[in-house]
């Protein structure tokens, strides 16, 4: 897990309770967040750009996913991704799917958990 991943697959492993009990600085759980181990990608003049994130950015925007679904909520939106990735991440915490499996194909187990809907893409 010390390898880098994308955002959007961090994104996907970690909710508001692993950073409230920090289980982001613990190497070998899925939240676990590397400190510059986090990068995005985006195409600039037809070449592919890639830039490290800091540990603090990506809990940014964990914390800033954490406001959407509140303000969806006061609106009365249900989030089928977030029922999707509580699903998820206890089949993962339970080992019916394994870290790696998840870590490869995180994108498509919550499309297919969501039902189909369109996801942000990275």
């Amino acid at each position: 897990m010390s390898e880098s991943c994308q955002l959007i697959v961090s994104i996907y492993r970690i909710t508001q309770q692993d950073v409230v009990y920090r289980r982001y600085l613990t190497p070998g759980h899925r939240a676990f967040i590397p400190d510059f181990g986090v990068y995005i990608t985006w195409e600039e003049n037809g070449k592919t750009e890639y830039r490290a994130l800091s540990r603090q950015l990506v809990m940014f925007c964990v914390e800033r996913r954490k406001a959407w679904r509140i303000l969806q909520s006061k609106a009365g939106i249900v989030n089928k991704e977030y029922a999707a990735q509580k699903a998820i991440l206890a089949d993962v915490d339970a080992g019916k799917i394994s870290m790696d499996e998840f870590l490869k194909n995180a994108r498509e187990i919550l499309n297919e958990k969501v039902g189909g809907g369109v996801l942000a893409k990275a």
